[in-house]
């Protein structure tokens, strides 16, 4: 994630593939990057009221993080998906 002029790698993600993190964050679309960090810390009912770091480790389907990725960014305005 860039915040500023700099470059952060959040520790939740450490234990992910990072495939499946780009594919969530680009599904965030063009949020800033506190709005995206606000979804991945924040607890959803729709993964089992985990945040969506736990609920990736628990198994739950990167598919399922990005379609509830989309639409938190659609909600917010920002569903104009960044380019990888």
């Amino acid at each position: 994630m860039k915040i500023g002029n700099r470059l952060f790698y959040p520790q939740a993600f450490l234990a992910l593939d990072r495939q499946a993190v780009a594919t969530v964050c680009r599904a965030l679309g063009d949020l800033d990057a506190s709005e995206k960090m606000i979804f991945w810390l924040r607890e959803h009912g729709a993964v089992g009221g985990k945040g969506i770091a736990a609920a990736l480790d628990a198994g739950t389907a990167v598919v399922k993080a990005q379609r509830l990725a989309a639409a938190w960014a659609r909600e917010r305005g920002g569903g104009r998906v960044v380019a990888a």
